[in-house]
């Protein structure tokens, strides 16, 4: 992938409180590791195959390479369970920033979703995520990924069991996005797919 605007974005926007929650855990965070998780952040960017242009989930893989950095430059102090509170804790940020809506139901956000599993069927990318979206009702839908970017990154990475970790962060999305996330099985946890039901979640 390029290493442009979309790439210089993730450490401009959590470097900051990634350092935090390390130093809360006990990790001395100086200048050398920062710098080696900027250097393993650009390798990783650099040897990953991109996707389309217009693909709606490119950030996420860029999301992906970051965090999986931040092991890969240091693994013996970001052990796996070290690398779970971090992300347990940019989780908690996220539901403690992010505002609610009612985008999980918004009809934009249903055409996209429908148009990118259309274009995953005939996907030629080797990092892209292959979808089957449905609509039961205007209050239920679900799609199912068959192959997960993140799962092919983790596997070309070494970091397959990492992966698991990232998966956290659906529920809280759709959460504040207006919606309930039932979810039984996961590509990252070794099934075979990623089922994704979501129900329009009932206003207070």
């Amino acid at each position: 992938m390029k290493y442009g605007l979309v790439a210089m974005a993730m450490p401009l926007f959590l470097d900051r409180s990634v350092c935090k929650y390390l130093r809360e855990d006990g990790v001395l965070v100086d200048k050398k590791m920062k710098k080696g998780f900027r250097q393993e952040y650009k390798a990783i960017v650099s040897r990953t195959p991109g996707l389309a242009k217009d693909n709606w989930l490119l950030s996420t893989l860029y999301l992906g390479c970051y965090l999986i950095s931040i092991h890969k430059a240091a693994p013996d102090i970001i052990t796996e369970k070290r690398f779970e509170r971090l992300i347990r804790a940019l989780c908690e940020e996220i539901e403690r920033r992010q505002k609610e809506s009612d985008e999980a139901f918004d009809e934009k956000n249903i055409i996209k979703r429908k148009t990118a599993s259309e274009k995953s069927q005939i996907s030629t990318h080797e990092m892209d995520w292959v979808s089957t979206f449905k609509q039961h009702s205007a209050d239920e839908y679900e799609f199912t990924y068959t192959k997960c970017g993140l799962c092919e990154l983790g596997k070309r990475e070494g970091c397959f069991h990492l992966i698991k970790y990232l998966c956290m962060s659906d529920y809280i999305t759709f959460n504040k996005s207006g919606a309930r996330l039932v979810r039984d099985h996961t590509i990252a946890n070794g099934d075979g797919y990623c089922d994704f039901h979501v129900f329009r979640k009932e206003k207070k």
